[in-house]
């Protein structure tokens, strides 16, 4: 089905700087450099560094995609089969496959019911019940996770961290939920975040010791992960407009509040600190999968894509979920957003729900 809102509204590469990305194509494949540590990929290191204000002791590999930072940095973490991960529940599953992939066991974490994001207390519960191996934290539709609560659970019992931060890129920077808080942190560039790498593309931050340290390792496939210069070419060229988008997005999440109030629709709870890469909101307490599916079957009869972002982990994988994931899971919707998205539209989506949460009231 085609939309005239997609879920989302990918951004495209300013018209001023076109000419400058297929020059660079161009010089690319005259030379044959597809793949380096330096060119292009360099810039694109170094525009991270400056981004996540990352102390000049740490290292950034630019990479495939986020996926690949996150099985690089569970490798490197010291993570083997059958060794237990604990990852938020309600999360993208590529935080589960990533586990998959190193041969570990998903442990699932209950998310807090507020900022969507892990819950701090249930993830102390969990490692001290039994052994894990590593923890991942996502900063779940670009809200910062409480990294600090996280972070301390973690150094008391001497368990590496991984930040998944593939969707919060554009958020606040601020000494007291600083990135480098985590032990190992992930990067996304997919066409769905705020700028991206011709589509796709991430990044893993870490120590430069550990890298020097542990990147060497065959089994790493260092080198085949690291992103490609064509892509690295049209990220650095994007990453000018990194601010003004992440602009756009909060400035769309806040008109949609402000459509949705007096309606049964409650957003989340980011604090002021999320890029709003997505724009999630949670349906009443008393509704079903089955209403939920209804809701975005009407969205998309008006045109309109809408999604049950994100189905909990512990469920696609045949476990039994954790509570608060659970029902969160069975409410939560994604509207349209996006860089290219018209703000002007976000009053047609919301008269849609309103008059459908309208009918079902009655």
């Amino acid at each position: 089905m085609r939309f005239k809102l997609p879920i989302v509204s990918p951004y495209r590469l300013a018209e001023d700087r076109q000419a400058e990305f297929l020059a660079a194509m161009e010089a690319i494949m005259l030379s044959g450099t597809y793949r380096t540590a330096g060119g292009w990929s360099r810039r694109v290191a170094g525009c991270v560094a400056t981004e996540l204000r990352l102390p000049a002791s740490w290292s950034v590999v630019p990479t495939r995609s986020g996926t690949d930072a996150l099985v690089m940095a569970l490798a490197m973490a010291g993570v083997r089969p059958s060794d237990h991960v604990a990852a938020p529940d309600l999360a993208y599953h590529a935080v589960g496959a990533a586990i998959s992939q190193v041969g570990a066991v998903p442990r699932w974490i209950d998310v807090d019911p507020g900022s969507f994001n892990m819950d701090v207390g249930a993830l102390a519960t969990a490692c001290d019940r039994m052994p894990v191996a590593a923890v991942i934290a996502v900063d779940n539709y670009g809200t910062p996770c409480d990294r600090s609560g996280i972070a301390r659970v973690c150094a008391s019992r001497r368990i590496p961290f991984v930040l998944d931060a593939c969707e919060s890129l554009g958020t606040p920077r601020n000494a007291t939920n600083s990135v480098c808080q985590a032990d190992f942190v992930a990067l996304s560039f997919s066409f769905t975040k705020p700028i991206h790498a011709a589509g796709t593309g991430g990044a893993l931050c870490l120590p430069g010791h550990v890298l020097d340290e542990r990147g060497g390792h065959p089994g790493l496939l260092l080198h085949p992960r690291r992103l490609p210069e064509l892509n690295a070419a049209y990220l650095t060229l994007a990453w000018p407009d990194l601010p003004m988008v992440v602009s756009k997005l909060r400035l769309v999440y806040d008109t949609y509040r402000e459509h949705l109030s007096g309606t049964p629709l409650t957003g989340q709870d980011d604090g002021g600190g999320s890029n709003r890469i997505h724009a999630p909101f949670l349906l009443p307490p008393d509704t079903s999968r089955s209403d939920r599916d209804a809701l975005i079957s009407r969205l998309a009869a008006s045109g309109f894509e809408a999604r049950a972002y994100f189905e909990s982990q512990s469920r696609l994988w045949g476990t039994p979920s954790p509570p608060v994931s659970a029902q969160l899971a069975r409410r939560v919707i994604c509207v349209p957003t996006g860089p290219g998205f018209p703000l002007e539209c976000v009053e047609g989506v919301t008269s849609e729900l309103r008059q459908a949460l309208g009918a079902r009231r009655t």
